[in-house]
């Protein structure tokens, strides 16, 4: 996965849940400051939400929807 789009569904790989990638944010707490994180919460459960770095949900994510209405 190359690009992150906001507002997509995408599969965590080893569960197979979906879930929407809400926002791109910057951590900063003392030990992990400026770190990319992305903001996400799962589609049967618009009241979680979840933090994970950049780097992270590349690895263990897959876009399901891009968007493209062709």
């Amino acid at each position: 996965m190359n690009r992150i789009y906001m507002n997509r569904i995408y599969r965590h790989k080893k569960t197979g849940k979906l879930y929407v990638l809400l926002a791109h944010a910057v951590d900063c707490t003392n030990e992990r400051d400026g770190t990319g994180v992305l903001i996400y919460h799962p589609c049967d459960d618009g009241h979680s939400i979840y933090v994970r770095e950049h780097e992270e949900f590349k690895d263990k994510f897959e876009l399901v929807d891009t968007g493209d209405d062709k």
